[in-house]
């Protein structure tokens, strides 16, 4: 990591003798670089972070979520329900698409449904309960439910409204290379190898950004990303290791600083609970057992997080503040693995990203304490999207991006039945755990439905569906010449930038 803080120290120098090297004060383009290039900017395909957060600048939803996670209209100026099982949302008048046409409740209708009802959506299960959506005049959308849905507008936050059959005029392949929304930014350019060129939408109905141009660079490797910051040649860099963050604010802070802030991202340990091993619940705790979360802290995140106590973050409605950290405790894990018939331990193949190398590395150095020996399977990040739905144990994360357990519940807990479960990736099956989550989704009080979901949360823990490893702290490098306060839900919004007067050693 020395050599790392020499490079970026040297570049930082270079950048301050070189004029034009930087970019120019009065330029109000924003470079971001992701660890990773959307995998598509087609709406409701894919819910990996990258790409919901570059689709949000380009697409719209009914609702949104705040900077702190709390709900607020969007394109919908408000919602009702006449009824338990009826929701109105009345759709925002004078707004219009990249294309110039306006947006009417059609539009709304007809996104909502391909959410629902389109083969390749990861967004099936927010519609579980929805037994008919439909415009019922020019500016209003009607939702009937099946059931009482409360957190139905949370449910709504990523689902993305286009113009209706835009995606089948164009075909899917087309519409993703030439996305048509309602953001305040249109896609300008997207050439093989990069860079994505988003320019202000000048039509945009909300207040003007500051941001003219946003340009995204993917770059998997984390030293030449900080290099590019180092340089001037990019304002925010996303997903900075905690080595990297101190060594980048020692080279010039003056010139840009590290941002951190508590993380939405839960790392954890995925299991296919179909077949052996893992479709035994000691199995499953003796791994989660076998994991020390405060090293993991101190030596993978160097402190810039915390140990995961379940499967949400603390700021997660339904976040159970009861539930201590998992304990570390190796001989406790190799009584159960004996129990379950593994006297001489266990072999398993751990598949995770090449990224995640490092932390693979030592969780096969702790889980060797507890008789676990692991073999470490990494592709890269494409890849490893694949090979996940098929992997029998898996390192991976997730985000409670609605800010509600209960979609956690929903889609990822409760067995693959009735709409729910839709990435229960481990075939997950436990009938009183689906009988507890379904009884919650009636629940219209608000303090009642916390308290079931924590009581879901807490029965969650002890059958151990996954294995929660840590909550990294979310780490930026961000330029002095911008202004910006991250989100928690991981959205970089170009919208939310303001330029700073830059130090005078900016040029």
């Amino acid at each position: 990591m020395r050599v790392l803080y020499r490079y970026i120290t040297a570049l930082a120098a270079l950048a301050a003798m070189i004029p034009g090297c930087a970019q120019l004060v009065g330029d109000r383009t924003l470079t971001v670089v992701h660890r990773g290039w959307p995998l598509t900017l087609a709406p409701h395909l894919k819910a990996e972070v990258v790409t919901v957060s570059v689709q949000s600048n380009i697409y719209e939803a009914l609702v949104a979520l705040s900077p702190e996670m709390e709900i607020r209209p969007s394109l919908a100026e408000g919602w009702e329900c006449p009824n338990d099982t009826t929701w109105i949302f009345r759709i925002r008048p004078g707004i219009k698409f990249h294309d110039g046409t306006e947006l009417t409740a059609r539009d709304v209708a007809y996104s909502l449904e391909r959410a629902r009802s389109h083969p390749g959506s990861v967004l099936k299960g927010n519609f579980s309960d929805v037994r008919s959506i439909e415009a019922f005049d020019r500016s209003a959308v009607r939702m009937a439910t099946t059931r009482s849905c409360p957190a139905l507008p949370n449910k709504l936050i990523n689902v993305f409204i286009i113009p209706a059959g835009a995606a089948e005029r164009l075909g899917e392949q087309r519409f993703a290379r030439a996305p048509v929304g309602t953001g305040p930014y249109r896609l300008a350019s997207f050439p093989e190898g990069g860079p994505l060129v988003l320019d202000r939408w000048e039509g945009y109905w909300a207040e003007r950004p500051e941001v003219r141009r946003l340009v995204v660079w993917s770059q998997w490797k984390l030293g030449p990303a900080l290099a590019m910051l180092a340089a001037g040649e990019a304002d925010i860099v996303t997903q900075v290791d905690a080595d990297s963050a101190r060594g980048l604010a020692q080279a010039a802070p003056a010139r840009y600083r590290i941002i951190s802030r508590p993380g939405l991202l839960m790392r954890y340990l995925g299991f296919d609970c179909r077949s052996r091993p893992f479709r035994d619940r000691r199995v499953r705790r003796a791994v989660a057992l076998a994991v020390d979360r405060r090293e993991i802290i101190d030596s993978a995140y160097a402190g810039f997080g915390a140990p995961a106590s379940q499967l949400v973050t603390s700021g997660v409605f339904g976040f159970n503040p009861e539930l201590p950290p998992l304990a570390y405790d190796p001989a406790e894990a190799r009584r159960l693995l004996r129990e379950a018939g593994y006297p001489g331990g266990i072999d398993l193949v751990l598949t995770l990203p090449d990224a995640r190398l490092g932390l693979g590395a030592l969780l096969a150095k702790q889980m060797k304490a507890a008789g676990i020996r692991l073999e470490l399977l990494a592709w890269s990040r494409e890849e490893f999207f694949r090979a996940v739905d098929t992997a029998g144990f898996f390192l991976m994360g997730a985000s409670s991006l609605s800010a509600d357990a209960a979609d956690l519940m929903d889609d990822a807990i409760h067995s693959r039945t009735g709409g729910y479960g839709q990435t229960n990736r481990g075939g997950y099956r436990n009938r009183r755990m689906d009988l507890m989550i379904e009884k919650a989704s009636l629940l219209t009080d608000q303090v009642q439905r916390r308290q079931a979901l924590q009581e879901i949360m807490a029965l969650a823990m002890d059958d151990m569906p996954r294995a929660p490893l840590v909550v990294g702290d979310d780490v930026y490098g961000v330029s002095a010449r911008i202004d910006w306060r991250p989100r928690a839900d991981l959205m970089l919004l170009a919208k939310e930038v303001r330029f700073a007067k830059a130090p005078a050693d900016i040029r």
